[in-house]
């Protein structure tokens, strides 16, 4: 199972720490992506080599998540490559 882990060398500058994240945590229901690794519609369609209209059409058939902070539409960059790993169709050649 995949493991990402998480720069925390910024709280503690003396030493770099590493904090692993289970995909159990990037699955959870309760799970935020943090700011560094949240993206927006227009990264998400370059990432996926797409427009953002089928990234629109994707977060709303249910193909990718998506989360909320008021209107804006978020994604988080860990769970986007989990779901493509594991769903090669999302990918274009």
């Amino acid at each position: 199972m995949a493991k990402f882990t998480k720069d925390i060398s910024k709280k503690v500058p003396e030493e770099k720490v590493q904090v692993e994240v289970n995909i159990e945590d990037i699955l959870s229901p309760l799970y935020f992506p943090p700011p560094e690794d949240q993206m927006r519609q227009k990264e998400v369609a370059e990432m996926f080599s797409t427009t953002v209209q089928t990234i629109i059409n994707w977060s709303t058939a249910g193909k990718i998540p998506t989360f909320r902070v008021g209107k804006v539409p978020i994604y988080s960059r860990k769970l986007l490559i989990y779901i493509a790993r594991n769903n090669r169709n999302l990918l274009k050649s």
